[in-house]
């Protein structure tokens, strides 16, 4: 299957990946240190669940430059060893980072983040010593940059010298067979391949048989019906369609072969339902309170659909935002 030679003009608009890695780590977190930092996956003991410490970042946020969008995730882990160990994930979403001073910007961000994490978690448990933390930067579309970035800052003398690891994506590109033969055990494997696939194209309307094609191997890869739910969720969301090819594409999913339609083509089917629910909500809040928060719109659109029913409701008679988010 392919996208139509005749179409409507270009449709480049800014996608929505914050969304989308933010609920794919947490979704499928072991799964991804696998992939991304293999070594560190080795030294963990999964028997004990991983906490997101949300919270914990926030409460050190900070600015970093107008117009650059990020990942960050904070995630306690427990060691093989049974020492508790930290990892913090930073991910360069939006744009290509150009250049040295973008590269030490970046390079400056982790450090600065990594330093704030220790402090707060040293004041917090009255430790003598920084806890161990392991920094993690993804470049979702940068290339060269290598495996590693450096942060130096030296002054008569006196300096710091901070290494961490850095996965650039677009290195999996010529890995592609390798992530086709892990997708099967490992979910997030196609969330890379989601994500490349949205890097090498831009006009969102030469993307429907690239996200056709991935969506039908899921069928390969035997998942359950609620890993297909989820891959199916994160795909629609990394590879964003425009409304007319999307009417097409869902069409395509449904008229697949009867031999294991009914998972996948339910999830589907699922999935486009609360994307509806959930434009439909974010239009009726603009109409009625004005231009669309990022925090809100992200509350929206990872809700599920007894919660979006329930707002879509509420708006009816909502005098506030917060009233449209009462139980």
């Amino acid at each position: 299957m392919s996208a139509r030679n005749t179409s409507p003009p270009a449709t480049v608009t800014t996608d929505d990946h914050d969304s989308p890695w933010k609920n794919g780590l947490e979704w499928f977190f072991p799964q991804a240190i696998a992939l991304l930092a293999s070594r560190v996956y080795t030294k963990i003991d999964w028997s004990v669940p991983a906490q997101f410490l949300d919270k914990e970042l926030q409460a050190i946020a900070f600015h970093y430059k107008k117009g650059r969008r990020f990942v960050d995730k904070l995630v306690q882990v427990r060691l093989l060893n049974g020492a508790d160990a930290w990892l913090l994930i930073h991910i360069e979403v939006e744009g290509r980072l150009s250049g040295r001073k973008a590269l030490r910007r970046f390079a400056w961000r982790m450090y600065e983040c990594r330093h704030r994490i220790q402090t707060r978690i040293m004041q917090q448990r009255d430790l003598d010593l920084p806890p161990a933390i392991y920094s993690l930067g993804i470049l979702l579309e940068n290339q060269g940059v290598g495996d590693r970035l450096i942060y130096t800052d030296e002054h008569l003398g006196q300096g710091v010298r901070f290494t961490f690891p850095v996965v650039e994506l677009e290195g999996w590109r010529g890995r592609w067979d390798e992530l086709e033969s892990l997708a099967p055990r490992n979910p997030f494997a196609v969330l890379i391949m989601a994500q490349l696939h949205a890097n090498h194209h831009p006009n969102k309307r030469t993307r429907l048989g690239p996200k056709f094609e991935l969506v039908r191997g899921l069928r390969r890869y035997g998942y359950a019906p609620g890993v297909a739910g989820q891959v199916l969720h994160l795909v629609d969301w990394m590879i964003a369609l425009p409304e007319d090819l999307e009417l097409e594409y869902v069409q395509a999913v449904t008229d697949l072969s009867e031999e294991g339609k009914m998972a996948y083509v339910t999830s589907i089917e699922r999935v486009t339902r609360l994307k509806t629910e959930a434009n439909m909500l974010l239009r009726l809040i603009e109409r009625r309170f004005g231009a669309v928060d990022e925090a809100t719109t992200q509350r929206i659109q990872s809700a599920k659909s007894p919660s979006l029913e329930v707002w879509l409701l509420n708006i009816l008679d909502a005098e506030t935002l917060e009233d449209v988010f009462r139980d």
